[in-house]
C-alpha cells in the first residue's frame, strides 16, 4: 500500500514537471515574444553559428541579406558594441534563420541584441571594365553592344605605401585599378561597373582617388569632378579621397557607376583609380 502511494506521488510529480516544461516552451514561442522583442536576436544555436531573428518577409528581408548585430548597452562602454555580422539563410513569415558570418567581439550574441542592415560597399576591383574611347550608353546601360571590346581592369601594385590610399583600402577593401592595355596613357580612360542593390537605400557616400582629373557619373547623372592637385601638393598626393554624397543618384535594383579619368600630357601622378561607394540601407 505504501509502495503504491509512493508511485502515485512520483507519477504526479512527473506530470507537474512535464506541464511546467510545456508551459515554458509555449511562452518562449508565443506571439507576444515576437511582438515584444521585434528586431532582436531571439535564439542562438548551441554551436553559436546559427541564429533566429525577429524580422521577416514583410520587412523586406531576402535570402542573402547581411545584417549587423549590435548590443546597445555594454558596461563600461559609451557606444553600442558591434558583435558581428549574420547572413539570412531562410526567410519566414514571422522569424528568419541566419548564419553567423563574422564575429567581431568577445561578447556572445544573445536575445536582446539589436539588428541593423549591414552597409553595402561597391568598390573598384578586377570586375570593372575600361576603354580608351566611349560609346553611347556607357554611363547608363547595364550592358553595351560593344562591351566585348572593353578590358577588365588590372590591380595596380605598390599604392598601399601612400597613407590615404592605404586607409581607403583598409576601410572598404577597394583595389587600386587601371586599364592594363594603356598603363601610362595620356588622354581619357573610361571605366564602368554595373551593380545591384537589393535593399532600401537610406544614404550613400562615394570616395575616390585617381591619377588625374576625373568626372564621376551614377546612372547617367553627373556626381562631381576630381581636379588635379596643385604642384605644391604633388609630393604628398593624395592627401585624402574626394568625397560625394550620392544617395539620391542610386536606386533599388540595377545601377551603373562610370568614371572618365583624364591625364594631361605632363601628368606625373600614377595611372590609378581607387573608388568605394558605401550604401546605408534600411528595412521597410
Amino acid at each position: 500500500m505504501k509502495l503504491r502511494r509512493i508511485n502515485t506521488i512520483f507519477f504526479i510529480l512527473i506530470i507537474i514537471t512535464l506541464c511546467a516544461t510545456c508551459g515554458s516552451a509555449i511562452s518562449l514561442s508565443g506571439a507576444e515574444l515576437s511582438k515584444n522583442s521585434r528586431g532582436y536576436v531571439l535564439y542562438v544555436f548551441a554551436k553559436r553559428t546559427d541564429v533566429m531573428v525577429d524580422f521577416c518577409k514583410k520587412d523586406g528581408l531576402t535570402r542573402g541579406t547581411k545584417l549587423d548585430v549590435v548590443r546597445p548597452n555594454v558596461a563600461g562602454m559609451d557606444e553600442p558594441v558591434k558583435l558581428g555580422e549574420i547572413t539570412v539563410e531562410k526567410v519566414g513569415d514571422k522569424m528568419s534563420k541566419a548564419k553567423v558570418t563574422l564575429i567581431s567581439s568577445s561578447l556572445k550574441m544573445e536575445r536582446g541584441d539589436r539588428i541593423y542592415p549591414h552597409p553595402i560597399t561597391i568598390v573598384t576591383d578586377e570586375s570593372w571594365i575600361a576603354h580608351t574611347s566611349t560609346e553611347k550608353g556607357w554611363k547608363s546601360e547595364y550592358t553595351l553592344p560593344n562591351q566585348r571590346d572593353w578590358t577588365n581592369c588590372q590591380v595596380v601594385q605598390g599604392m598601399e605605401s601612400r597613407p590615404a590610399v592605404k586607409q581607403l583600402i583598409t576601410d572598404t577593401n577597394a583595389k587600386s585599378v587601371w586599364n592594363p592595355v594603356v598603363s601610362a596613357r595620356f588622354g581619357s580612360v573610361f571605366f564602368r561597373k554595373m551593380f545591384q542593390i537589393d535593399a532600401n537605400i537610406s544614404s550613400a557616400t562615394l570616395d575616390v582617388i585617381c591619377g588625374g582629373k576625373a568626372n564621376v557619373y551614377l546612372n547617367d547623372s553627373w556626381v562631381g569632378e576630381i581636379k588635379e592637385p596643385e604642384r605644391e601638393d604633388l609630393k604628398d598626393w593624395p592627401i585624402k579621397p574626394e568625397s560625394f554624397r550620392v544617395g539620391s543618384f542610386l536606386r533599388k535594383g540595377k545601377n551603373v557607376i562610370a568614371v572618365e579619368v583624364i591625364r594631361e600630357s605632363k601628368a606625373v601622378l600614377p595611372a590609378v583609380l581607387l573608388l568605394a561607394i558605401n550604401v546605408q540601407t534600411s528595412f521597410k
